[in-house]
């Protein structure tokens, strides 16, 4: 091409422009946040992790073949959760695990993330912190010079030098179910508070996304992980398995002497701004009011359980677990609810409002990532077993799982976590119409609330004669005990509010 077609294409391009006679020329063009994402994970899927299926899937679908041969093929979008929920989880600064067995690319795909994160590959890999049964606090955080010991006359003067890891934007502990418990404990304050402390020193970790690695799906490993700490983690990825047809890449890459880390594109590094932007970006992505609805309809049938008191506001797991007893303990014929219609039946227990603002966060991150303006069922549908993939607990016992079909949802478990929520779906269509009039009297109590001058006293009533009439008509199931619980609280709010505005006080 000669110089003055490259001139043109430049100035059809936007590449550059004329002023006042000269040429000048303009930098590549910005590229969107959401675009550069995918970029990133477009790199990563085609370049350097191969990963031989995309699991979160999205879009109609096109049923091909039958029975067990059966599959699902949606025509709108997918992507592999392995590569994609690690990209949400740095552009969202929250915590992730990697199970699998050895070999399978969790370590390298943290280390691809702190790379995205702009550090260097020898600074990404001496950051790693490995777990083995002799870590000690000191090892994982640093400690004092022996120097500073000796001069030091009280603990507040003795100067900590800390490990670099603390402070980076990218944060990956490899086997972590090997870490002594004692300095499990230690971990788990950086993680969950944010901070560590020694000799009354403190150090701020700041924001940033964390990545453990274990290798199994259980958790085991030389030490067990302790429940809190296990419960900081907000979402678990299962590594793909390497399939043959990428076989001749790996041969590449023999020959070449190349790993994937070594060759990340600079385009596709985000900076500290750009991961802040981000994040600001998809906090502000809203969840409608029908989606957190069939957030809230599915997770409030896990705690429940008919057994566990002859109180309404205790009928939940964590009055089980306290009294040192197992839903299978009292899941039995002694109950009246069909175990198979019934999702309380399944779980052993119910999760944390942790792992509702997990949920939502994800979702949120899933559909920023996807281009959409607003969270839909589809997002909070794909991330729900990741969220609680540790979080959920079958009861084995229960009669649901003792059909052959239903076996392997014991041991699937994004596959059994799937199928219960799409369950509670079809149950909360099923449950519309019975909680209509419950819901229209909650929605005229709520206004009833915001109006000063609303008969709060008829409206207090309404709300009787709604969870009277529920009470009467249907089983105390989940989702009747879940509106059951939000009526009466909302009852006596309705009296606090009357001798509240009788008092003179306002409401």
């Amino acid at each position: 091409m000669d110089i003055q077609a490259r001139i043109a294409g430049w100035l059809a391009g936007g590449r550059a422009q004329l002023e006042g006679g000269m040429l000048v020329l303009r930098g590549e063009p910005a590229v969107e946040l959401g675009e550069k994402a995918r970029r990133a994970y477009a790199w990563i899927a085609e370049e350097a992790i191969r990963c031989p299926y995309a699991d979160l899937e999205f879009g109609p679908a096109v049923s091909l073949g039958t029975g067990e041969a059966g599959l699902r093929v949606h025509g709108e979008d997918a992507w592999a959760s392995f590569i994609v929920l690690p990209l949400l989880t740095l552009l969202t600064s929250r915590r992730l695990l990697f199970i699998g067995a050895p070999g399978r690319g969790k370590t390298t795909m943290a280390t691809l993330m702190a790379l995205l994160a702009g550090e260097g590959l020898e600074e990404a890999r001496r950051g790693i912190q490995h777990g083995h049964p002799q870590l000690t606090i000191a090892d994982l955080l640093g400690g004092p010079l022996p120097s500073a010991l000796i001069r030091a006359e009280e603990a507040s003067s003795i100067r900590v030098s800390w490990r670099g890891w603390l402070r980076r934007r990218v944060k990956i502990v490899d086997e972590y179910n090997r870490i002594p418990t004692r300095t499990q404990s230690a971990l788990l304050s950086l993680m969950a508070e944010g901070y560590a402390e020694l000799y009354e020193q403190v150090i701020e970790a700041g924001r940033s996304a964390w990545f453990l690695t274990a290798n199994d799906e259980q958790g085991g490993g030389t030490f067990p992980v302790i429940e809190a700490l296990r419960d900081r983690i907000d979402v678990v990825v299962r590594c793909a398995p390497f399939h043959a047809r990428y076989l001749d890449d790996l041969v590449t890459r023999i020959e070449g002497s190349s790993t994937p880390e070594a060759f990340v594109p600079g385009e596709l590094v985000f900076s500290a701004a750009e991961l802040d932007a981000i994040d600001q970006a998809i906090r502000a992505i809203p969840i409608p009011a029908e989606v957190r609805e069939a957030m809230g309809f599915f997770m409030g049938q896990l705690d429940f359980c008919r057994r566990a008191s002859t109180e309404v506001e205790f009928m939940n797991k964590d009055t089980l677990h306290l009294a040192k007893r197992r839903v299978g303990h009292v899941c039995t014929e002694d109950c009246p609810l069909d175990k198979n219609e019934n999702l309380c039946a399944q779980t052993e227990n119910g999760v944390s409002a942790r792992a509702y603002q997990t949920w939502a966060h994800y979702s949120k991150a899933m559909a920023w990532f996807r281009g959409r303006k607003a969270v839909s069922l589809e997002e909070v549908r794909q991330l729900a077993p990741w969220v609680l993939h540790e979080r959920l607990e079958a009861n084995a016992h229960s009669a649901f799982f003792q059909r052959p079909e239903r076996e392997v949802l014991l041991v699937d478990r994004v596959g059994w976590i799937r199928h219960l929520f799409d369950a509670a779906v079809d149950q909360q269509a099923a449950w519309a119409v019975a909680r209509a009039p419950g819901l229209a009297a909650a929605a005229e109590a709520e206004a009833a609330l915001e109006s000063p001058g609303s008969d709060l006293a008829a409206a207090a009533q309404g709300v009787r004669r709604a969870l009277d009439d529920l009470l009467r008509k249907h089983e105390l199931n989940g989702p009747v005990h879940a509106d059951v619980v939000a009526l009466k609280g909302l009852i006596y709010r309705l009296q606090q509010a009357q001798r509240a505005r009788r008092q003179g006080r306002g409401w």
